[in-house]
């Protein structure tokens, strides 16, 4: 994981998007909703066996796909610092100019690029040909190799902005570099998380208002969310065609301020009724109203703040050991940026297991929001949530029995058979008591 892309993470922490899938048929919401069961469903996420072996088969390709991407990445680092391509990148890149961020224009691109190159057969196999084995995505190589391209070039964008910056701190503060570089990246990744939604989204998927086609749909979304006292207006409710490349099931929210929006994929409306999905509405205007979005980009801050403190203390001991031999002239010599990286890599890593507990906590506190904000305005919010968790689920190929140590490291959202049992279970507004996270309104 590059620095930048380190940014886009922070801009993402309300949205994990889950594998690409093909769309279904739209549908109805009334008539589906009309053949929906009237008894409870389970509260258990139930497969058939075929169902249960072709989910488990998938999530541990996807499993184990993300683990040698780690060793994939660190290989890449090795190898390109110790063959002599980074001193190469960066005397091209000296020959272009004296001044750095000259330097980084020449230097940053290679450097990315290269990287990205090398990486490109692992992403291939899991973000292309896996998804096609098990008849996920409906995307082609042509659009696939777009957006690729697309979310590289972001990458080198952003690159040559933030290694600038933090080559800058690093010649100029050597012994405070690391703090100088944590504090500019709050305001950074502030604006990515702003202008994200309205300049970064649109590359990838088309949004239209969804009053322009359920009006009636917005109009109860618009009730419901008036309920938890949160003011986001039609015009900030969008539709997003996620049937071009997948069949997820999904709504999210993301922006702050004016580009606060809560956007509901087309997915969702072809496969899930009104009822469901509210629930899935109520559910992301939960971060919101808890204030997600604020108090997790604040803990990923702290945390990045601890693993940038680490990395200033590791990579200069790296550099004094390996420098010589790799002929790295310093920390603030381009040419160290694969060790940075490297170090990146691997911090990040291990930090996963903290950032996917603050994730699975907010979301938790999100799902049990949503019941609540639901009660007064659908007849069986429960069954509703049972309902749309699991067309989630299968839509999805979600793991039905993730290993615990998978959940520890990897999972942003509780396991689905967990959110499935809480949701069939929580309903205090049934036994009179008080809700624990809707604030009455005077």
């Amino acid at each position: 994981m590059t620095l930048a892309v380190f940014l886009l993470v922070l801009a993402e922490c309300a949205w994990v998007p889950g594998p690409q899938l093909i769309a279904r048929p739209t549908q109805s919401a009334t008539s589906k909703t009309e053949r929906l069961p009237a008894a409870p469903p389970p509260d258990h996420y139930t497969l058939t066996p075929a169902e249960r072996a072709r989910a488990i088969a998938y999530s541990h390709r996807q499993y184990a796909s993300y683990f040698a991407g780690v060793a994939l990445t660190s290989m890449i680092c090795v190898f390109i610092a110790g063959s002599g391509i980074a001193r190469a990148l960066r005397d091209w890149a000296r020959r272009a100019s004296r001044k750095l961020f000259i330097q980084c224009l020449v230097f940053v691109p290679l450097f990315l690029a290269t990287v990205a190159a090398l990486e490109w057969p692992l992403n291939f196999y899991s973000g292309f040909l896996v998804e096609r084995q098990f008849g996920l995505s409906s995307e082609n190589f042509a659009l696939w190799m777009r957006d690729w391209a697309f979310g590289l070039a972001l990458n080198v964008l952003g690159g040559i902005f933030v290694m600038g910056l933090l080559y800058f701190f690093i010649r100029r503060a050597p012994r405070a570099w690391w703090i100088c570089f944590w504090a500019a990246t709050i305001p950074i990744a502030l604006a990515v998380i702003l202008i994200h939604p309205v300049l970064i989204d649109p590359l990838f998927y088309k949004f239209t208002p969804l009053s322009e086609t359920h009006p009636e749909l917005v109009a109860r979304m618009e009730a419901m969310v008036r309920r938890a006292g949160l003011d986001i207006p039609e015009s900030r409710i969008f539709l997003m065609n996620a049937s071009s490349k997948t069949r997820v099931v999904n709504a999210y929210v993301t922006g702050l301020g004016a580009s606060k929006r809560i956007v509901v994929w087309d997915t969702a409306l072809n496969r899930l009724g009104t009822d469901e999905t509210l629930l899935m509405v109520g559910h992301e205007a939960g971060h919101y109203v808890l204030e997600h979005i604020p108090k997790e980009f604040a803990l990923i801050e702290l945390v990045f703040g601890a693993l940038i403190y680490l990395g200033y203390g590791l990579s200069a001991w790296i550099v004094r050991r390996w420098g010589a031999t790799s002929r790295i002239e310093g920390l603030g010599d381009l040419a160290s940026a694969p060790i940075l990286l490297l170090l990146l890599t691997w911090l990040w890593f291990f930090a996963s297991p903290i950032i996917c507990g603050i994730s699975r906590h907010f979301e938790h506190q999100a799902d049990q929001f949503g019941l609540e904000l639901a009660a007064g305005v659908v007849a069986d919010p429960n069954a509703a949530e049972v309902r749309s968790l699991e067309v989630l689920g299968k839509e999805g190929l979600e793991d039905p029995a993730p290993n615990p140590f998978i959940e520890f490291w990897l999972y942003t959202h509780p396991p689905l058979d967990e959110r499935i049992h809480f949701a069939a279970h929580y309903k205090p507004w049934a036994e009179g008591k008080a809700l624990e996270l809707l604030k009455p309104r005077d």
